[in-house]
């Protein structure tokens, strides 16, 4: 990691080749504390980025449709929106180069929609160095190097994150998903065996969702974590499953949400064995979507009778046995 030192010369070097900021901006020139421009930037990029988002999703859909010049459109409109975001955050961090969340947020718009990893990375171990307490930076350098391959920076950096902040339910969501996913390595790196890998994961997902008990993403990955215990020869605990299906529909804000909590409710009973439960919960489920086929499939599957075998003379009681 090059020192703070040798960072904050970088930017200042940088400083004096920033053009002056176009019309849009020009508002934040007027902006004369630290405190005050960061949130006029912050705003700004809740602003501007969700829009550029939904405009690059737009343009996917009208290349698919064969619109070719309303997509290109789309996608000029974006870059432009991500741009000034861009320029936004780097007259901060040229007039306060020593501002720890406006580097780390910075990175964050290079790395997510600029693709530039390598100054991203720069970014947050400068944030980190220059606030030991702020653990956002650490959070993003976990999710860069568990997906780059280097685990142990990457397993350090969450543990240091959750070491500052061990409530953050994004970081405990983290994780979860990076032990589910890497638990090869995270059986050689913390030298645990598969089940208690697993154990450790739901324990976090478990905490996520006590953090944050009104969010319903963190309570439905925690119902679905249950899925994964068999991949890590662990005996489901379906009964547990089930309980946290329904806490996740009393957080669930749209029918199709509540329909699928209902349709997963239906499969936990299923492999629980109890079918009279699953097919309340498949009832329910169809009665959300009446034209979704697969709560109707699999309520078809648990009524059907079981095959039987052509009768026969049988020497006791004529009894027919299922085969």
């Amino acid at each position: 990691m090059k020192s703070t030192a040798v960072l904050l010369g970088i930017f200042a070097a940088c400083a004096a080749a920033v053009a002056q900021l176009p019309a849009d901006l020009q508002h934040l020139e007027s902006i004369k504390d630290e405190a005050g421009l960061l949130q006029a930037v912050r705003d700004l990029d809740k602003q501007l980025v969700p829009a550029a988002r939904d405009e690059l999703e737009a343009a996917m859909e009208l290349a698919r449709a064969r619109k070719k010049d309303e997509a290109v459109e789309k996608r000029k409109s974006a870059a432009g929106r991500l741009q000034t975001v861009r320029q936004a955050y780097e007259y901060l961090v040229t007039q306060y180069p020593k501002n720890a969340r406006g580097h780390n947020y910075y990175g964050e718009l290079l790395y997510d929609y600029f693709g530039d990893e390598v100054t991203a990375v720069k970014e947050w171990n400068l944030a980190m160095s220059l606030d030991s307490q702020f653990s956002a930076p650490l959070n993003n350098l976990a999710i860069h190097y568990c997906h780059n391959g280097q685990y142990q920076l990457g397993f350090d950096a969450y543990d240091r994150a959750l070491a500052i902040d061990p409530d953050h339910p994004d970081y405990l969501f983290n994780l979860t998903q990076a032990y589910l996913l890497y638990f090869p390595q995270v059986q050689e790196l913390r030298n645990w065996k598969k089940p208690r890998v697993y154990k450790e994961a739901m324990k976090l997902s478990k905490r996520a969702t006590e953090v944050a008990p009104d969010d319903f993403e963190l309570a439905q990955d925690y119902a679905n974590n249950f899925y994964a215990a068999q991949n890590f020869d662990v005996r489901p605990d379906w009964l547990k499953a089930a309980k946290a299906w329904e806490a996740a529909r009393n957080l669930a804000r749209t029918d199709v949400e509540r329909f699928f909590t209902w349709l997963n409710e239906g499969r936990v009973w299923i492999r629980q064995g109890n079918k009279a439960k699953a097919a309340e919960c498949l009832n329910e489920a169809i009665k959300l979507r009446p034209d979704e086929p697969v709560p109707k499939k699999l309520l078809a599957e648990i009524q059907q009778e079981p095959a039987q075998s052509p009768k026969r003379p049988m020497p006791n009681k004529g009894r027919i046995f299922a085969r």
